[in-house]
């Protein structure tokens, strides 16, 4: 009676979590071993942790046929869109680079630690402005597990932890060898990827010492082998271009446009106007080709009554990124002399104002990245008697990020060579007709095509130097246990530069704007505090609070949390918590000028959507974000073996930080001051003028559910089962029309981006003696399309649920110290599905889905 009594408990405890797939946190067993848990600096039984934490180990990474850290993200149903490298056409300056973004609150809103410390910015940007940590700087082979907090922790962590914290705990104690190597394919196209990977670790004496290195080789993907994006991005200023002649509403199309290999978009048949659009699809790859090296080692050495403790870490990636030449957006007038434009050449034979892609037919742009991390860590801890202990630390990190090969076309000398004074002699002609093609006699020299070529280059550096000092300690003791505490002080430091070559400095490309080189830091200084109080037995408390100053007028920050367990019986545990978070605009956000490339839809001209530029420019000073967080929990044991959680999150986000969008400002109002028409004001669009700045508010909040049973069957045959889903209830903000909810949208246009409501996996698995058989069913809800303007026939388009189905089966041969597994990722290959919204040349959420169909793979794990 008792156990039907405490299962008949299951459907309220689920049902305020709406009807749908159940969801997730961390669902493995609590042990007695006294650790630090992300989440506290004080040390206690993981079982008296009052926070949310999901665990994921090498156990479920090896399982679910993890071997890169962008890999994890598919096993954490609350983090929501991420740019991650499996997909690189959302932002190429970030190709080969992941992020954790929780809750969908913003990339810069979940706090990335390494061993409880800090790791460097990337010094690149996302498209949308947002800065992050790439975690594909960290070896997975030599993380021992990762630990989500899914709960606002300023209070304890400082800046960028509103949403929560993703904590890489490293392995520091080992002995012997392990090896890994392995092979993943599309089943169509080939797209491949090989990992390798050696981690190793032994120990003299007192001193542990553990190193691990990975190598990851991949392959490309191109946007024309998948039929969602084929034939997507065509842009109306293609090669050779159209020409629009005085007193002429519209460009003419060149009449060689088909020709030369053009396409010709006629909007007035009679006159022949209208603009020689090109197909970029060739140009361009979904996937990247990559080549990644990372690697991690850790030290610890006993001296007694302290340890020494040092890590390092380095992450080599280059990648190269393909794209199409650009287009002209200075808009220049052709002269009559010009030898394209001569009558006798099928030319017009006066002046006319040239729309086009001067490099259109020379093939792709072959954009080279590549970036270079560093990380240092050197500490002491120890006891200082009486129960209290000291923890010093020093952390360095830094990352460069390469952008070479970005070829544009050099303003002066192509307004030179169309009037027959470029080349290196500053006497040839560039011909921007399609005659350059069709005639022989009118084709451009590679001499003065060399002559207008620019080769630009970008270079980003950040680095981070963070101070800390810790003491924790028992102040007193209550009956029901030691009160202990925790405090210390924090300083950082972050800097971050900048530089291009002149031309794209000055706005001599005819593309490409970057503006001034810059440099610029900043100082933080925070001071904190915790108490874990034992209230009663099976009642515990935790009071944190955080204060964080930054330089230069940043502003600061005080931040209080409590959070509170009770033990209700032993079947039964509540938990909840109450805090305020913060997060300071990062550098890049109020010092960099950037030039962004994105597809705008143009109500005041009927050109098909085409490239133009939206320049970031610097905005008037930001005020830091700041949330108010809640979370109330239930865990429920109702027997053994089976656990199953609930856990409601709330944030209140008042001054979200974001990027203006492009599109929308277009679509608003498309003669805003901001939009730069040089050729008139229903000229077509040469750039776009966005900055960033403070929101209102966002209020969004919603439920995570776990589940987990261990089920022996008997007969050396086990079938467990774990659960992790993610549900948002609503994500209700103001985006320039009235308050609204976005839950359940994809808010392409706005900041939010795609928030399906529901999003979860459910992995079981099978062990019968040494072979396991593992299946994970992953899935992500139905969410609708909303644009501006509001009568859009696309508003409310259904952009389809998807399940995907992951197997792998694995084998132990115990002999030979060695594993054996093969699987396959979305083995029925289901495609993302159809997305309408008009600027998306992709055919699908890049953000939110897999392109690459179904993947088989290979692993093998040697030790030694």
């Amino acid at each position: 009676m008792m156990l039907m009594g405490r299962l008949s408990l299951i459907p309220l405890l689920l049902a305020g979590a709406a009807h749908a797939p159940l969801a997730a946190q961390n669902a493995g067993a609590a042990d007695d071993e006294t650790i630090v848990v992300t989440g506290s600096r004080i040390r206690r039984t993981v079982n008296t942790d009052a926070n949310p934490v999901t665990t994921l180990g090498q156990a479920e990474f090896q399982d679910k046929g993890l071997v890169q850290a962008e890999d994890l993200l598919r096993s954490i149903p609350g983090n929501r869109s991420s740019f991650n490298s499996p997909n690189t056409t959302g932002s190429p300056y970030t190709v080969g680079t992941a992020q954790v973004n929780l809750r969908g609150l913003g990339l810069s809103s979940t706090l990335t630690l390494i061993n409880g410390r800090r790791q460097v910015v990337s010094p690149i940007p996302t498209d949308d402005g947002s800065s992050f940590v790439d975690i594909n700087t960290i070896p997975l082979i030599m993380v021992e597990r990762l630990e989500v907090l899914q709960d606002g922790a300023a209070a304890l962590y400082g800046s960028d932890a509103i949403a929560g914290v993703a904590n890489f705990i490293m392995r520091r104690k080992m002995n012997g060898l392990e090896a890994r190597a392995g092979y993943q394919t599309t089943t169509t196209n080939g797209q491949g990827d090989f990992t390798a990977g050696l981690v190793g670790g032994t120990s003299f004496g007192t001193v542990d010492i553990v190193a691990g290195v990975e190598y990851l080789k991949r392959t490309p993907l191109a946007m024309a082998d998948r039929g969602f994006t084929s034939g997507k991005i065509r842009s109306a200023l293609g090669f050779p271009g159209a020409f629009q002649q005085p007193g002429r509403p519209l460009p003419t199309i060149d009449p060689n446009c088909a020709a030369a290999g053009g396409i010709p978009t006629v909007i007035v048949p009679a006159a022949n106007l209208g603009f020689c659009s090109q197909d970029l699809t060739n140009n361009f790859d979904i996937i990247s080709p990559e080549e990644r090296v990372t690697a991690y080692a850790t030290l610890n050495a006993d001296l007694g009554s302290a340890t020494l403790y040092g890590e390092i870490g380095f992450a080599d990636n280059s990648a190269k990124v393909r794209s199409s030449n650009f287009s002209n957006l200075k808009f220049p007038t052709v002269p009559a002399t010009n030898p394209g434009n001569l009558v006798a050449n099928g030319g017009f034979g006066v002046p006319i104002v040239y729309y086009g892609r001067p490099l259109g037919n020379q093939g792709d742009v072959n954009q080279r990245r590549k970036s270079e991390m560093l990380r240092l860590v050197g500490g002491i801890r120890g006891d200082v008697g009486g129960n209290w202990n000291y923890d010093v630390s020093y952390a360095y990190s830094q990352q460069r990020f390469n952008v070479d090969g970005v070829t544009d076309t050099k303003a002066d000398r192509f307004n030179a060579a169309l009037n027959c004074q470029g080349g290196p002699q500053n006497n040839l002609c560039f011909n921007p007709f399609g005659s350059s093609v069709t005639n022989p006699a009118l084709a451009n020299s590679q001499a003065v095509i060399d002559d207008i070529r620019a080769d630009s280059f970008r270079r980003y550096f950040a680095r981070m130097h963070s101070v800390e000092a810790v003491v924790t300690g028992t102040l007193f003791e209550l009956p029901a246990g030691p009160v202990g505490i925790a405090i210390g002080g924090q300083y950082r430091r972050e800097s971050l530069r900048f530089a291009s070559d002149r031309d794209a400095q000055t706005g001599n490309l005819v593309f490409i704007f970057t503006g001034p080189d810059f440099q610029t830091s900043r100082s933080i200084y925070a001071g904190f505090g915790e108490l874990a109080v034992p209230l009663a037995r099976g009642l515990d408390l935790q009071l944190a609070a955080r204060y964080e100053k930054y330089s230069g007028g940043g502003g600061d920050s005080f931040d209080p949390k409590a959070s509170l367990r009770w033990e209700a019986a032993p079947w039964l545990t509540l938990r909840g918590s109450i805090g305020t978070s913060f997060r300071a605009p990062y550098l890049s956000q109020t010092t960099t000028i950037t030039t962004i490339n994105e597809s705008i839809s143009d109500p005041l001209n009927p050109a098909p959507i085409g490239f133009f530029r939206a320049v970031v420019t610097v905005p008037a000073p930001l005020k830091p974000e700041s949330a108010t967080n809640y979370n109330l929990g239930i865990i429920f044991n109702p027997v053994p073996r089976l656990r199953l959680s609930v856990d409601y999150w709330r944030y209140d986000y008042r001054d979200i930080i974001v990027k203006q969008n492009a599109q929308a400002l277009v679509t608003a109002n498309p003669r805003d001051p901001r939009i730069i028409r040089p050729l008139g004001p229903t000229g077509p669009i040469a750039q776009i003028l966005v900055s960033f700045e403070n929101r209102r508010a966002v209020l969004t909040d919603g439920f995570d559910i776990a589940a987990s049973l261990d089920n022996d069957l008997g007969g050396g045959v086990d079938l467990n089962l774990l659960l992790r889903a993610n549900y948002i209830n609503q994500y209700r903000t103001d985006i320039g029309q009235g308050e609204q909810d976005l839950a359940g949208l994809r808010n392409f246009q706005n900041f939010a981006r795609a928030l399906p409501r529901w999003r979860g996996n459910l992995t079981g698995t099978l062990g019968f003696g040494s072979s396991k058989l593992i299946t994970t069913v992953n899935y992500i809800d139905s969410y609708r399309e909303n644009v501006l303007p509001a009568s859009s026939p696309v508003n409310g388009f259904k952009i389809g649920a998807v399940a995907t189905v992951d197997v792998q089966y694995s084998v132990d041969i115990g002999k030979w110290n060695t594993n054996l597994a093969i699987g396959g990722t979305n083995i029925f290959g289901k495609k993302p599905p159809a997305v309408a919204a008009p600027g998306d040349l992709q055919g699908f959420d890049r953000l939110t889905h897999d392109p690459r169909g179904a993947l088989v793979y290979a692993r093998l794990v040697q030790k030694f």
